[in-house]
C-alpha cells in the first residue's frame, strides 16, 4: 500500500504465486488488523463516506476496499459507472507508478531473483526502506515528473521486465454486502458532479 506520493506505507513479503491479489490480502496481516479512521461527510454525497483502499477486480468489494463496476470496456456500460472506473484506475496507477518507480531504481527487480527465501525478503525490505528515504528527500517537482512521465514506462516495465516481481492471479468476485454497493453507488455519484474534473468526459 502507497500514498500519493509513492511512498510505501504497508507490505506484506511474500506469497504463493497461485494466489489471487485478493486472497492474499485477506490472509495478510494487513488485511486481517487494518484499523481505518471513522467515516467522514464529503461535498454532495447524503451521509458519510468511510476511508477506503483502491483495488482491481482481483479483489473483494467491501466497504473500505472499492474494485471497479464490472463489464469494463462493454458498450453498454452506463456513462456514470465508466467515469468511477476511470477515476478510480487513476488512483489505482499511482501504486502501479510506485513499483515502477522501485523497480527502476533497483534493477534486481527486472529478473528472477536467484537466492534463498529469507535473503529475497531481506532485498525487499531494504530496497523499500531506501526507497522510502530517497522520496522524502525529493521535492515537489520530482514528484510532478514523476507523475508526468512515469505512468507509461512503468506500466511497460511491469508487462515486459520486471520479471522479480511477478504478479498474482486475479481471482475477483461479484459477491459483495449490499453496504459496500451502497457506498461505490455513492462514490459514483460524487464523481459525475460535485467531485467530477474537468477532463474525464475525454478519457473515455
Amino acid at each position: 500500500m502507497c500514498n500519493a506520493n509513492y511512498n510505501f506505507l504497508l507490505v506484506d513479503i511474500g506469497a504463493p504465486g497461485r494466489c489471487s491479489d485478493g486472497g492474499v490480502f485477506r490472509s495478510s496481516n494487513i488485511g486481517k488488523t487494518i484499523n481505518l479512521p471513522e467515516p467522514i461527510d464529503i461535498d454532495g454525497v447524503n451521509g458519510p463516506i468511510p476511508y477506503f483502499m483502491v483495488g482491481d477486480e482481483a479483489f473483494l468489494l467491501t466497504e473500505y476496499l472499492m474494485r471497479p463496476y464490472p463489464g469494463r470496456g462493454r458498450s453498454t456500460m452506463p456513462k456514470d459507472e465508466d467515469i468511477f472506473n476511470y477515476r478510480l484506475s487513476r488512483a489505482r496507477r499511482t501504486i502501479e507508478n510506485a513499483f515502477g518507480i522501485l523497480a527502476s531504481r533497483f534493477r534486481i527487480f527486472r529478473k528472477p531473483i536467484i537466492a534463498s527465501e529469507k535473503t529475497i525478503i531481506n532485498i525487499t525490505k531494504a530496497t523499500i526502506v531506501l526507497h522510502n528515504f530517497i522520496k522524502k528527500l525529493e521535492t515537489d517537482t520530482d514528484i510532478s515528473m514523476y507523475n508526468q512521465t512515469i505512468s507509461c514506462s512503468a506500466s511497460n516495465m511491469q508487462t515486459d521486465e520486471l520479471q522479480g516481481l511477478v504478479p498474482i492471479n486475479r481471482a475477483g468476485s461479484n459477491h459483495y454486502s449490499s453496504n459496500a454497493k451502497e457506498i461505490r453507488d455513492k462514490l459514483k455519484i460524487y464523481v459525475n458532479h460535485a467531485g467530477a474534473l474537468e477532463y474525464q468526459q475525454r478519457q473515455l
